[in-house]
Protein backbone atom coordinates (compact mmCIF):
# COMPACT_ATOMS: atom_id res chain seq x y z
CA UNK A 1 0.00 0.00 0.00
CA UNK A 2 1.10 3.47 -0.72
CA UNK A 3 0.07 6.77 1.06
CA UNK A 4 0.30 9.64 -0.78
CA UNK A 5 1.89 12.93 0.42
CA UNK A 6 -1.60 14.91 0.14
CA UNK A 7 -3.32 12.02 1.66
CA UNK A 8 -0.18 11.46 4.92
CA UNK A 9 -0.89 15.19 5.74
CA UNK A 10 -4.82 14.86 5.63
CA UNK A 11 -4.25 11.80 7.88
CA UNK A 12 -1.70 13.18 10.53
CA UNK A 13 -3.94 16.09 11.10
CA UNK A 14 -7.13 14.19 11.57
CA UNK A 15 -5.05 11.45 13.90
CA UNK A 16 -4.23 14.50 16.43
CA UNK A 17 -7.63 15.76 16.59
CA UNK A 18 -9.28 12.62 17.48
CA UNK A 19 -6.16 11.41 19.36
CA UNK A 20 -5.29 8.42 18.03
CA UNK A 21 -2.67 6.66 16.63
CA UNK A 22 -3.54 5.08 13.50
CA UNK A 23 -5.76 3.90 10.57
CA UNK A 24 -7.43 0.30 9.91
CA UNK A 25 -8.45 -1.19 6.79
CA UNK A 26 -11.13 -3.69 7.28
CA UNK A 27 -13.38 -5.99 4.71
CA UNK A 28 -16.79 -4.36 4.05
CA UNK A 29 -18.07 -7.32 1.42
CA UNK A 30 -17.50 -8.14 -2.02
CA UNK A 31 -18.21 -6.49 -5.51
CA UNK A 32 -17.70 -7.39 -8.89
CA UNK A 33 -15.12 -10.36 -7.66
CA UNK A 34 -13.27 -8.41 -5.71
CA UNK A 35 -13.39 -7.02 -1.62
CA UNK A 36 -14.73 -4.12 -0.82
CA UNK A 37 -12.38 -2.50 1.89
CA UNK A 38 -13.53 0.32 4.52
CA UNK A 39 -11.46 2.69 6.21
CA UNK A 40 -11.32 3.90 9.46
CA UNK A 41 -9.64 6.31 12.10
CA UNK A 42 -9.55 3.23 14.48
CA UNK A 43 -7.57 1.14 16.79
CA UNK A 44 -6.14 -2.46 15.96
CA UNK A 45 -8.21 -5.03 16.71
CA UNK A 46 -7.46 -8.73 17.66
CA UNK A 47 -5.67 -10.31 14.85
CA UNK A 48 -5.10 -7.00 12.98
CA UNK A 49 -1.51 -6.83 11.09
CA UNK A 50 0.03 -3.76 11.71
CA UNK A 51 2.20 -1.70 9.50
CA UNK A 52 3.57 1.66 9.03
CA UNK A 53 3.45 3.49 6.00
CA UNK A 54 5.00 6.98 5.54
CA UNK A 55 4.84 7.31 8.79
CA UNK A 56 1.52 6.38 9.42
CA UNK A 57 0.51 3.53 11.66
CA UNK A 58 -1.91 1.26 9.71
CA UNK A 59 -3.63 -2.25 10.89
CA UNK A 60 -5.58 -4.37 8.21
CA UNK A 61 -7.43 -6.95 9.41
CA UNK A 62 -5.61 -10.23 8.60
CA UNK A 63 -8.48 -11.76 5.52
CA UNK A 64 -7.95 -8.34 3.45
CA UNK A 65 -3.49 -8.37 4.04
CA UNK A 66 -2.87 -10.01 -0.01
CA UNK A 67 -5.41 -7.26 -1.38
CA UNK A 68 -3.46 -4.50 -0.06
CA UNK A 69 -0.15 -4.29 -1.90
CA UNK A 70 -1.53 -2.54 -4.94
CA UNK A 71 -3.90 0.00 -3.22
CA UNK A 72 -3.14 3.74 -3.22
CA UNK A 73 -4.53 6.15 -0.55
CA UNK A 74 -5.12 9.41 -2.02
CA UNK A 75 -6.76 12.66 -1.49
CA UNK A 76 -10.36 13.54 -3.62
CA UNK A 77 -12.05 16.85 -3.58
CA UNK A 78 -15.34 16.49 -2.96
CA UNK A 79 -18.53 19.72 -2.29
CA UNK A 80 -18.03 19.01 1.47
CA UNK A 81 -13.63 19.40 1.34
CA UNK A 82 -11.47 16.98 1.28
CA UNK A 83 -11.26 13.14 1.78
CA UNK A 84 -9.23 10.11 0.97
CA UNK A 85 -10.13 7.72 -1.10
CA UNK A 86 -8.41 3.93 -1.31
CA UNK A 87 -7.60 3.07 -5.19
CA UNK A 88 -6.28 -0.41 -6.41
CA UNK A 89 -6.25 -2.23 -9.55
CA UNK A 90 -7.54 -5.39 -10.12
CA UNK A 91 -4.62 -8.09 -11.21
CA UNK A 92 -5.75 -10.87 -14.06
CA UNK A 93 -4.97 -14.02 -13.30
Amino acid sequence: MHITNQAKLLIENILQEQEIEGIRLYFKGISCEIPNIGLAFDEPKDGDEIQVIEEIQVAIQASIVPYTDELMLDVHTTPYGPGLALVGTKTSE
